[in-house]
Order: C-alpha cells, then sequence, then structure tokens
C-alpha cells in the first residue's frame, strides 16, 4: 500500500501484515486483561508472552516499510534498516518478496512479499480484465510477484521506474555500483527487546 509525500517520497508498507498485526495486538490485549481480572497466582507470568507477541507483532508486521525516494531506498526491515543509493543497485527481483540488489548483497523488503497461490491468481484475473496495467519488465522474466496489484508488484515497479528514469537521464553513472556504500543501521534496541521478553516467555511458561 503506497502513499506519496510533497518531496517526491514514496513509501510502501503491507496492508495485510498491519491487519495482522491488529489482530494479535487485540488478542493479547484481550488474554492479558482476562489474566489481570481473573488470576491471583503465577499464572499471571503468562502476561510476558503477551507482551512478547505484542513487540513481534510490531517489529516484524507493522514497523517494516520501503521508502523511495531521489536519493535512492530505503527498506525497514525487522532487524536492520538499509538504504541503498540509486548508484548502488545493480538488479531488483520478486521471486519471494521485493528484493534489491547491489554487488555481493541483497536485501529483502518485508514490506512487499510476493503473493501466494490464490492471491497470485486474484491478481492475473485483475489484469486479464484491464483493472491495472502491465508491469514495466518482460514477460519473458515476470513473476508473479511483478503483478501490480500485488504489494511486491506496486513496489517493483516505482523501484524501477525511478531507477529506469534516472539512468536514461545520465543522472547515474556506470559502472559505480562497487563504490557505492549501502548504509545499514542495526536494530539492536528492538532485538534485545524480543531476546529479554523470548526468555521471559519460555520462564514463564515454565513457572506458570
Amino acid at each position: 500500500m503506497p502513499y506519496t509525500s510533497a518531496d517526491e517520497r514514496e513509501v510502501f508498507v503491507s496492508r495485510f501484515n498491519r491487519v495482522v498485526a491488529v489482530l494479535i495486538w487485540l488478542a493479547a490485549a484481550a488474554i492479558a486483561v482476562s489474566l489481570v481480572v481473573s488470576v491471583r497466582d503465577s499464572r499471571l507470568l503468562y502476561l510476558v508472552p503477551c507482551a512478547f507477541f505484542a513487540l513481534v507483532a510490531w517489529n516484524a508486521l507493522w514497523q517494516p516499510l520501503l521508502i523511495v525516494e531521489p536519493q535512492g531506498v530505503t527498506v525497514r526491515n525487522v532487524l536492520r534498516t538499509v538504504r541503498v543509493p540509486w548508484a548502488a543497485l545493480i538488479h531488483v527481483d520478486t521471486k519471494y518478496a521485493l528484493t534489491l540488489y547491489t554487488p555481493g548483497h541483497k536485501y529483502a523488503v518485508w514490506s512487499a512479499p510476493a503473493p501466494g497461490t490464490a492471491r497470485t491468481l486474484r491478481a492475473t484475473r485483475t489484469e486479464t480484465k484491464g483493472r491495472v496495467g502491465k508491469p514495466s519488465v518482460a514477460d519473458s522474466v515476470r513473476r508473479p510477484g511483478d503483478l501490480l496489484s500485488t504489494e511486491s508488484g506496486q513496489a517493483a515497479e516505482v523501484v524501477r521506474r525511478r531507477w529506469s528514469d534516472l539512468r536514461d537521464s545520465g543522472q547515474l553513472d556506470a559502472g559505480i555500483a562497487d563504490q557505492t556504500p549501502v548504509t545499514v543501521h542495526w536494530h539492536w534496541a528492538s532485538a534485545a527487546g524480543m531476546l529479554l521478553l523470548a526468555a521471559g516467555t519460555v520462564a514463564g511458561l515454565l513457572l506458570a
């Protein structure tokens, strides 16, 4: 699901993942309230698993996004945020999810997963009926994840279009991908929080 801001930034999040995150939060909240109201013994330790699943939903389902902007592409996943300048990009694929390739590395985009079989069939019918256009990628190499009515396809089309426009206009120098740095920022606090709550969950289940 993309949205655009005034400075030519296009942001993509997964609507499906965010719906699942909300459902997990509602279930965790209902269990937590039930425990607080009705339990007065060691079973209160079950609050720790509720907090763990709520945090996982936040980090793995709600937070991930893709930002496409004039300077490059930013990928925020569960454990790290990667900033890929356009000059460092050498290939875009959608086999399992939108994936950005740089020399020696590849970065999957959690917020743009490729569709499953049922979603692929619906997306194909939508394209066949003319409700959306066809992706710019050649038919010989097109994947289900390239379909424009899928989350991976929408994001991939924007990335490819912006990248192609920069190359065609001469704004990208050829042959400098190896020398163009990609910035990686690790989410240490999120990782530590999930690890701590995971340990607490195991301990709580054993002791309750």
